[in-house]
């Protein structure tokens, strides 16, 4: 099913329509959304939402947070048991897999590698735990490198350029903060702010900005979506939705586009939270949807649209390869 809700946000502009054909090409995305069997399957599918498959069918297992390798030719997501709940603070906790970006050819890790994120090449990867960052060969699985964790706790992402991770920290303020780490030392600053609580950070092709999700109590509620330079300097918002948290966000890959994760539950646990994914273009943020009133005197100048509704799915990734 081709899922796109189309919005226009002001008379004789483009639409999602429009937006549709313009990303359609754009290689491919690949997701997590919950079947029939009540198991969580991977998905690959257009930008545009079109040409969808489910690339494991397996019943019995639920398959997670997928990532492409930089080259495309790989993919790692995280297997767990049908019964446990899929949780967004817990998830990368399991059973690595790495597989062809079809899902053939799967090969176990096991649950030694928590919090796996591609180098940029693709031959190695960084690790979180609580003894610590571990860089790790691929093909021998042997640790080549250990930095403290500084209060890391989650959802580490390795940079295009390979000098810096992010990822959820303690320590940085108050609440959770998104944190920078030098790849090399492991010198750690703060790029959100720190009286909120945020999460959810991925990069920029530019290794110079970061995407994250920033929350209670200085949102209205409701997650929403942002934008900060590496050192935490400058700020925006991009995305905001009275009634959806919005967290997952993550860059398309020249740089152009935004794909995230709405919700209509606090995650947590994805699967009481109902979620969908969107789209819209970076250069139409910031971007209010919905009846979201208080968040449009906030932001004045802030636009509506167009925006891609992708439909049910969880943790959207974005790869330009040619898959078969």
């Amino acid at each position: 099913m081709h899922w796109l809700l189309a919005i226009t946000f002001l008379a004789g502009a483009d639409s999602s329509d429009d937006l549709a054909r313009e990303v359609h090409d754009k290689g491919w995305v690949v997701y997590s959304a919950k079947t029939d069997q009540g198991d969580w399957d991977l998905f690959l599918m257009r930008p545009d939402g079109s040409d969808r498959k489910n690339i494991t069918r397996t019943p019995d297992v639920s398959e997670v947070a997928a990532r492409f390798s930089p080259d495309g030719k790989k993919l790692l997501f995280y297997r767990m048991p049908k019964g446990e709940v899929l949780d967004n603070n817990r998830y990368g906790l399991y059973e690595l897999v790495i597989a062809d970006p079809d899902g053939s050819n799967l090969v176990s890790y096991g649950s030694e590698f928590p919090w796996a994120s591609w180098s940029p090449d693709g031959r190695q990867l960084a690790c979180l735990s609580k003894a610590g960052i571990q860089i790790v060969d691929v093909a021998t699985r042997k640790v080549l490198r250990k930095l403290d964790r500084k209060g890391m706790v989650e959802q580490l992402f390795w940079s295009p350029d390979g000098k810096w991770l992010t990822g959820t920290a303690n320590g940085l303020g108050e609440h959770w903060a998104i944190g920078r780490m030098n790849a090399a030392t492991g010198e750690l600053n703060p790029v959100s702010d720190s009286d909120c609580f945020n999460c959810t950070s991925d990069w920029f092709p530019d290794s110079k900005h970061i995407v994250f999700s920033k929350g209670h109590p200085k949102t209205e509620g409701w997650a929403q979506l942002w934008k900060a330079d590496a050192e935490g300097k400058t700020k925006s918002m991009l995305y905001g939705e009275i009634g959806r948290h919005i967290y997952g966000g993550c860059l398309s890959p020249d740089g152009n586009y935004v794909l995230f994760t709405r919700s209509q539950e606090d995650l947590g646990q994805v699967d009481n939270s109902q979620t969908t994914m969107g789209l819209f273009r970076l250069k139409d943020a910031p971007m209010v949807a919905g009846k979201s009133d208080i968040l449009r005197k906030q932001y004045p100048a802030a636009k509506d649209g167009p925006f891609l509704d992708l439909g049910p799915g969880w943790e959207p990734h974005w790869t330009p390869a040619r898959l078969k």
